[in-house]
């Protein structure tokens, strides 16, 4: 098995302005209408949410492969938490959210799939887990633009102490959903339009005595030396991260648990104030995330950590997690980034065995619901 040094002792080597050269990459033709909703929210426009401009930045230098020549710029799709699987008709909603994406217009120019690709590696069956990865590249083929894989630690095969096969199985780990992929690096940059992007692996390998193979959250040395050099060769271009656990992601504050720590132990990145020097000095406009199923939006010394819905759901069983099954679409203009979350529709398909998830429905419906009585009484001034 290839060790995580022998699949980036070459990674300065993966830089490219084309999209279509990267890994993962499947340009395939899209089809489907166009609706007015789609339309509207598929303009780049400096009303969406959130816009980033750095003063002085400027693009260095072509591209090999530039945009069409337009004063709106160009926009990609980041998408992440896919977890497809047969299970809950996850692969039917995958298919929901990819027709989705395909019929936007102005069309993306690219996605950035943000990880857990396939709905488990590390405690599934080796079988259902190949299934899984099948699902997601016949899916994501559709598209009909570049889409680049992030690894997410779903997306191990057998890193866990619950794991369904053996240590010695030669696709342990990354190998299975690479090979599968045909995906060369599990980091690497390019450029598109002016703009810098590098995607990055947060799932770290480790081993011990205990437990056998396993992970981290964590870039680690190797992979940040990299980067640091990789933004300085892009000098003044924009940049645009993406990794798939976060560096910033506040779930104890947001539920209100004194018990759940800053630097959670399997949600944060444990190297997140190492990464933050590099991106703080390289003016890195946005780091994307995921892992947390819910977006969240940060801002610390000029740089942006967002994180965007999970396309999954809570793992194709509705929207308990906090957010709805969605994808974030952001356009790059000059050098301002901007961006608006996208929902696709979608009614989540329960297993007979599926009662927590039964359960956590019927306690949404019934917070809003609260919610809801509770802001009518008050607009009314109400009391008691």
């Amino acid at each position: 098995m290839k060790t995580q040094k022998d699949r980036n002792q070459n990674s300065t080597k993966m830089k490219t302005s084309d999209p279509s050269d990267r890994p993962g990459a499947r340009p395939r033709a899209a089809s489907g209408t166009l609706n007015r909703r789609d339309f509207l929210a598929g303009t780049c426009a400096l009303g969406m949410a959130g816009i980033l401009s750095q003063p002085g930045a400027a693009a260095a230098g072509p591209d090999r492969r530039q945009p069409p020549e337009s004063d709106d710029g160009f926009t990609f799709v980041h998408m992440t938490d896919m977890h497809v699987t047969p299970k809950r008709w996850g692969d039917k909603g995958y298919r929901k959210c990819i027709e989705s994406v395909a019929q936007r217009r102005p069309k993306p120019a690219f996605a950035l799939m943000g990880g857990d690709l396939a709905f488990d590696g590390l405690y599934t069956p080796k079988a259902h887990f190949e299934e899984q990865i099948r699902l997601y590249k016949e899916i994501s083929d559709g598209l009909g633009i570049p889409y680049y894989n992030c690894m997410g630690n779903h997306d191990a095969l057998g890193w866990s102490s619950r794991r369904k096969v053996s240590v010695d199985d030669p696709d342990l780990g990354k190998k299975m959903i690479m090979d599968r992929l045909e995906w060369d690096k599990s980091y690497y940059s390019f450029d598109y339009g002016g703009w810098h992007f590098a995607v990055l692996d947060s799932i770290f390998p480790i081993q011990t005595a205990a437990d056998g193979p396993g992970y981290e959250p964590r870039i680690g040395p190797e992979q940040l030396e990299w980067l640091a050099y990789d933004l300085g060769r892009a000098g003044d271009r924009p940049k645009v991260l993406v990794t798939h656990i976060a560096a910033f992601c506040n779930i104890g504050q947001i539920n209100g648990d004194p018990n759940r720590k800053a630097m959670d132990g399997g949600m944060v990145l444990w190297d997140t104030r190492e990464l933050r020097a590099v991106l703080e000095r390289h003016q890195v406009k946005a780091l994307l995330q995921g892992h947390s199923h819910r977006i969240e939006e940060y801002r610390f010394n000029g740089v942006r950590y967002l994180t965007s819905p999970a396309v999954s759901g809570a793992w194709w069983a509705g929207s308990w997690v906090g957010s709805a099954p969605g994808y974030t679409v952001f356009c790059c203009k000059g050098d301002e980034l901007t961006w608006t979350h996208a929902t696709f529709p979608w009614e989540p398909h329960l297993e007979p065995d599926d009662d927590l998830e039964r359960r956590k429905i019927a306690e949404q419906a019934a917070a809003a619901s609260e919610q809801a009585r509770l802001r009518d009484r008050e607009r009314a001034g109400r009391r008691g």
